[in-house]
């Protein structure tokens, strides 16, 4: 983990980062000296504390970085829809990303698409973001009632089911790969 670099970074000692995470500073102490299993939701607080994603904290390349010789994804611009109308009960999905993008897909979702108004399951994760209306969301037998602003994040394998409740339900889903490591139910961000 590299704790010591990103707090370094913020010109943070172990009992700053224990303030910002609410964390002892013994138990920080332990992890920064590569001892402990802290569970995703420890990572998570300490991530936030430190200000640096968890990919990153946990020793993933930072954005900018690329292995030498590796060919940059296409940089792809999806101008502004204009808005439509469309039948009750139909609904529209906008692809926000390339056909064949490798590490997740984003979709603009205005009504009920029909891919996800039955229940469906397939591998990765989803990330869906409310931006009007509200969104019901059943997953895993969970329901959940989605205003705009509101997030649920969840491991896309597990059953799950996505409805406007309103007129203007406008979503973004994100599906991201592969699976969800950790058999956490859905989580409202």
């Amino acid at each position: 983990m590299r704790l010591f670099a990103a707090r370094s970074r913020l010109r943070l000692t172990l009992e700053g980062v224990a303030q910002r995470s609410g964390l002892s500073r013994s138990f920080l102490s332990r992890l920064e000296a590569g001892h402990g299993n802290p569970t995703l939701n420890t990572l998570e607080r300490i991530a936030e504390a430190v200000e640096t994603p968890l990919s990153v904290l946990l020793g993933g390349a930072p954005a900018t970085a690329r292995p030498a010789g590796a060919v940059p994804p296409p940089v792809v611009h999806r101008p502004r829809r204009p808005a439509r109308s469309w039948p009750p009960g139909e609904g529209r999905t906008f692809p926000l990303t390339p056909v064949g993008a490798r590490r997740f897909e984003a979709v603009l979702a205005e009504g009920t698409p029909a891919h996800h108004a039955f229940a469906t399951s397939h591998p990765g994760e989803e990330l869906c973001v409310v931006l009007a209306g509200r969104v019901a969301a059943e997953v895993g037998g969970e329901r959940f009632v989605l205003e705009p602003g509101e997030a649920l994040h969840y491991d896309a394998a597990t059953e799950h089911r996505l409805v406007a409740l309103d007129v203007d339900g406008r979503y973004l889903l994100v599906v991201a790969g592969p699976a969800a490591a950790s058999a956490a139910g859905p989580r409202r961000l």
